[in-house]
């Protein structure tokens, strides 16, 4: 059993499970994650930070698992979302327009999971899909003069718009009804460039759909929530749709890869209390632990991927509301920890956490990385610093850089509080075989 353990740092949340309420500043962060890009990739995705020297990657065989998806906030009512195209500054006919957002918009339809449905007259709609010049809003993320950003999500207020959501459409671009490829001027991307980028409205429409079904950007080629258009798949893929059912549920039972959260009646039988987190966790490539790493008074994911750093890899936070439901995630954060290591939590002085592990090198000593109470970019623990462990060893209470303790490594699986409401619900890894 892994032991919940509490601190007092507060992380910033993400959480659109309320739009209306939601105020404008907390807004700005999700928005301008959720702007989607034709970019060269090296340009959205920086060289991660690393703590492991050369010898110790060596060590590690083969490339760390890359998550299929990540979540940026769950929707309420997403099984029947209904749309309405605004006309102004479309630059097509309306009627073509609509019935490519249609066709697009049909592609994430799964009964009884999530769909959406054109509005009828007179009938309120939820989503409101529209093109928008640079600077469409004083609260509304702007496009600018940049040909770089496609189209983002927004929500009320802020959107400008009547509905809670919103997908605006940069109208410095030539939109295309139909695919076709891109070219690049030679002197790069621009004010200069933006009439050659042709961004084509269903496969962005399918994309921004994704994010307001409350899934992020993943580097993974062929993937519809890939960030730059002509490495995006055009149809929700088999990676897409396990975010999809990670977040809403599905009638599939668990596999291998995935993690089942259950309660346990008082007969000791576990029977299956949320939807299923699928793909996340295959067995000998990610690590799965449970502790509360932001003091909300509920337990975390803590996914950590074995092997080489590369895009999408790495540590993984997976955080929950009310009935152990997925509400959002935070990273991945490739090569600061080693998946094959046994991992320690602590904390510094003013409350933040600090995740420490013990490499096997001749000089002795560790590595660790700070969580910060506001939330990520993570950090190295600076030379000299202090830190008490809370669990699975380790600790440095006098900052000489080396470990009060032999790490011994917190559990994996088990009991978790994920929801705070006091009651623990078990995680176990699926099995194609497991009887029920």
């Amino acid at each position: 059993m892994v032991q919940s353990w509490k601190s007092r740092l507060s992380i910033l949340r993400w959480d659109f499970s309320s739009v209306r309420g939601i105020c404008a500043t907390l807004l700005v962060i999700p928005l301008m994650l959720c702007a989607c890009h034709l970019l060269p990739e090296s340009r959205l995705n920086p060289p991660p930070f690393s703590q492991h020297s050369q010898d110790e990657e060596s060590e590690e065989s083969g490339d760390a698992f890359q998550y299929r998806f990540s979540i940026l906030h769950r929707t309420v009512g997403a099984d029947g979302i209904l749309w309405r195209m605004d006309p102004s500054d479309c630059p097509f006919d309306t009627v073509q327009a609509e019935e490519v957002i249609e066709s697009a918009l049909a592609k994430w339809k799964l009964p009884g999971t999530c769909s959406f449905r054109r509005a009828d007259e007179g009938e309120s709609a939820n989503l409101t899909i529209g093109w928008r010049g640079a600077n469409h809003g004083h609260s509304c993320v702007s496009f600018g003069v940049s040909s770089e950003l496609l189209a983002h999500i927004a929500a009320s207020p802020e959107s400008g718009d009547a509905t809670d959501w919103s997908i605006h459409l940069n109208t410095s671009l030539d939109w295309t009804l139909e695919k076709t490829t891109t070219n690049f001027p030679p002197g790069g991307l621009g004010r200069n460039a933006v009439s050659r980028i042709e961004p084509q409205l269903g496969k962005v429409v399918v994309h921004e759909a994704g994010h307001i079904l409350g899934l992020g950007h993943v580097p993974l080629k062929g993937s519809v929530m890939h960030p730059i258009q002509p490495e995006a798949g055009s149809t929700p893929s088999d990676l897409d749709l396990d975010g999809i059912q990670s977040l809403y549920g599905s009638a599939e039972e668990a596999g291998p890869d995935d993690l089942e959260i259950c309660c346990v009646d008082p007969q000791g039988k576990p029977h299956l209390a949320a939807p299923i987190i699928r793909g996340l966790a295959p067995a000998g490539r990610v690590r799965v632990h449970l502790f509360d790493i932001d003091d909300d008074g509920r337990d975390e994911m803590v996914l950590l991927g074995m092997g080489r750093p590369t895009d999408g890899s790495g540590l993984l936070i997976l955080d929950f509301g009310s009935g152990a439901l997925l509400q959002k995630s935070t990273g991945p954060f490739p090569g600061l920890l080693a998946g094959d290591l046994p991992l320690a939590v602590g904390r510094i002085s003013n409350g933040d956490r600090v995740l420490a592990q013990q490499p096997q090198r001749k000089q002795g000593g560790y590595h660790a990385v700070v969580y910060p109470a506001q939330g990520p970019p993570l950090r190295a623990l600076s030379a000299g610093e202090k830190w008490l462990s809370l669990a699975g060893g380790g600790g440095d209470e006098d900052g000489d850089g080396q470990l009060d303790q032999v790490i011994g490594g917190i559990g994996q699986e088990g009991m978790a509080d994920l929801d705070g409401d006091g009651i623990y619900e078990l995680v176990r890894r699926g099995s194609a075989d497991r009887q029920p």
